[in-house]
């Protein structure tokens, strides 16, 4: 950490990070298929986590983010190392093959699952929203979360 600490970024101090870009509710949705309420409570807390650390902002009572809401000083969002442990054994046991299985693009837009209506199964090599995106989002999700129980680590999470 920096000799001033308020002049530092979560990014600066992170380890890794890793970005789910308008992805993680397609995610949560399909992981969460054929799982008990435990289970998809476990899920839900993986993007959205109820520890904190901070000053609770919420956006919901907000008309609109302000541009000069400093996202970096209010609740920083985490899970610990049991969590992170929890979620890395679940997330271990789906291979990529039964992920493939529990994608379906009609099931996701038709649950208006955000982004609303842009699931697709095939596309372009570089197209978002198909199956094979979604599924190499899975795999760095998968690895993310392994190299972060490894080393024991808490994982922030920042959805905006």
């Amino acid at each position: 950490m920096k000799a001033n600490p308020e002049g530092t970024t979560i990014l600066e101090i992170s380890k890794e990070n890793i970005v789910f870009p308008q992805t993680f509710e397609g995610l949560k949705f399909v992981l969460s298929k054929e799982q008990d309420e435990t289970t998809k409570s476990l899920l839900e807390q993986l993007f959205y986590p109820e520890t904190y650390i901070g000053r609770e902002v919420d956006p919901d009572s907000m008309e609109m983010l302000s541009e000069d809401l400093d996202l970096e000083s209010t609740a920083i969002y985490y899970n610990d190392g049991e969590v992170v442990a929890n979620m890395h054994a679940f997330l271990n046991n789906i291979s990529i093959e039964q992920f493939h299985q529990l994608y379906d693009p009609q099931e996701l837009n038709e649950n208006d699952i955000y982004p609303y209506n842009v699931w697709i199964e095939d596309g372009a090599p570089d197209r978002a929203f198909t199956r094979k995106h979604l599924a190499k989002e899975f795999t760095g999700l998968k690895d993310f979360m392994a190299a972060a129980k490894a080393d024991n680590d808490y994982v922030l999470s920042l959805v905006w």
